[in-house]
């Protein structure tokens, strides 16, 4: 087939008018032999990373098909890594040097902080860290992020937080999910707040809610909002109320906006959280002087992965802290 015009035989070329590299083919009226308007009509040898390409008018008042965009080259997607149970399952251990579950076994007891660690997946990094594991909604893990707090359960500033991917892989091809996705079932009301360490707190404090964390304010893309069954409740923190509302519009949820309420009447300060209401409001959960014995005992045996029940023992005793129970190793408390 003959065509009017015709990209210019040869190896020469000129200036790509998009890219500026000295790539561009000149189209050559097949009638005259010369180049049409070379500054505009022609094709970027750079085809992937210009794409540039523009066949001439045969007339002035051709419009758009004359425009050709390439298709680009198909390349595969990277497939996603995950992390092996077995490194999960090994940062199950040295919970006295994990400065925010010891705050955890103070404030709710041994066993309910072993079961929240059970739950949610909660690991030890080395210098006191906690590991929050990022787990599927088919069991799989994504990441973990690692943070650390002071022990009277706020956060070190002075220490990042990071990623445990990064430790084991350069190029580990990871895609973050909400922190509790695994809990999801579809039947559980679902709640979702920002701060992990909110979520964990909150499924003690709102047991009725399936408590999901976004690990940041702007951690809400519609990919990881796709995995989520149902949405019910959303805690923003204090200033996000707007920006939350609508990333999550899609769902038939309820929005709370108690935290604002409270900043603006001077209960909490700016940047609070729904925790932190929670704790305001509920002063003897926050009071460490209260639970000092329990706390003191409970520390003592923190480092058993599980317990169980004495036969017999009603697991309360007559007195404070008198709990008996035998670990996985089989010594008594």
């Amino acid at each position: 087939m003959n065509y009017r015009y015709n990209l210019e035989r040869g190896s020469k070329h000129i200036i790509c008018p998009n890219c500026g590299k000295k790539t561009f083919k000149c189209y050559v009226d097949s009638v005259t032999g010369e180049r049409v308007n070379p500054s505009k009509w022609g094709r970027c040898e750079r085809v992937l990373s210009c794409s540039y390409h523009r066949y001439p008018k045969i007339k002035e008042d051709d419009i758009e098909s004359s425009h050709y965009i390439p298709e680009r080259a198909f390349i595969a997607p990277k497939p996603i890594d995950f992390v092996d149970k077995e490194i999960v399952e090994a940062t199950f251990n040295q919970y006295k040097t994990n400065v925010f579950f010891m705050f955890l076994v103070r404030t709710f007891g041994m066993e309910v902080a072993y079961q929240l660690r059970d739950d949610y997946y909660i690991g030890t990094a080395k210098g006191g860290g906690t590991i929050y594991w990022q787990q599927d909604n088919r069991d799989r893990f994504r990441t973990g992020k690692v943070m650390y707090y002071n022990s009277n359960g706020r956060r070190n500033k002075d220490r990042m937080s990071w990623f445990v991917h990064k430790q084991i892989a350069d190029d580990f091809n990871y895609r973050q999910c909400f922190f509790g996705l695994h809990l999801v079932d579809g039947e559980k009301p679902v709640a979702l707040c920002e701060s992990e360490k909110t979520a964990v707190m909150m499924s003690v404090f709102m047991p009725e809610y399936t408590w999901i964390a976004s690990g940041g304010s702007e951690m809400l893309s519609m990919e990881r909002l796709s995995e989520l069954k149902r949405l019910d409740m959303v805690f923003a923190d204090h200033g996000e109320f707007k920006k939350w509302e609508h990333k999550t519009r899609h769902f038939n949820r309820e929005m709370d906006i108690t935290v604002d309420q409270a900043v603006q009447s001077g209960i909490l300060p700016d940047g609070a959280d729904i925790l932190d209401l929670m704790l305001k409001t509920n002063n003897d959960l926050w009071n460490y002087e209260t639970r000092k014995l329990q706390g003191t005992q409970d520390e003592k045996r923190s480092d058993r992965p599980t317990g169980r029940p004495i036969e017999g023992s009603s697991g309360t005793g007559t007195g404070a802290g008198t709990a008996r129970y035998v670990d996985d190793y089989g010594y008594e408390h």
